[in-house]
């Protein structure tokens, strides 16, 4: 009985530090609204650290979504999710997901997330990165 008390201690001890360490990363919510007569809109965010920007909005299946990231900073991934997506959709201009047009067709009727956040390796060192995101919804 007298090694239960200590192991629980150090349990709980193990639980709130990686909790601490989960708090570190601040994530930002932002529901997309365009302006009346508009398909599109910007937002202008950082991200710095593990943050991640989410930039949530409802689409109906087929319409086109083209996104912009315009930025000096190699160091952002973009990425597009949906509850019914099989996998995630890599939003980066050079990916094999976006078309020749630069959009992506939206398979799914739903609420979409797209999230902006650092690689990694750029996050544990501290960075940050200023962009310019345009979401255009056809």
């Amino acid at each position: 009985m007298l090694y239960i008390k200590p192991l629980g201690l150090l349990f709980a001890a193990l639980i709130l530090s990686s909790c601490s360490f989960m708090a570190i990363a601040a994530d930002s919510n932002e529901t997309v609204h365009f302006k009346t007569d508009t398909s599109s809109g910007q937002y202008t965010a950082t991200a710095a650290n593990y943050d991640v920007n989410n930039y949530v909005f409802y689409a109906k299946k087929d319409q086109h979504l083209k996104i912009t990231l315009d930025t000096k900073s190699t160091k952002l991934w973009v990425i597009l999710l949906n509850s019914k997506l099989e996998r995630i959709a890599d939003l980066n201009p050079f990916s094999a997901d976006i078309n020749d047009n630069g959009e992506y067709i939206l398979p799914y009727t739903g609420k979409y997330s797209i999230r902006i956040g650092q690689y990694r390796a750029f996050a544990r060192r501290g960075e940050s990165s200023h962009y310019t995101l345009t979401i255009a919804i056809d």
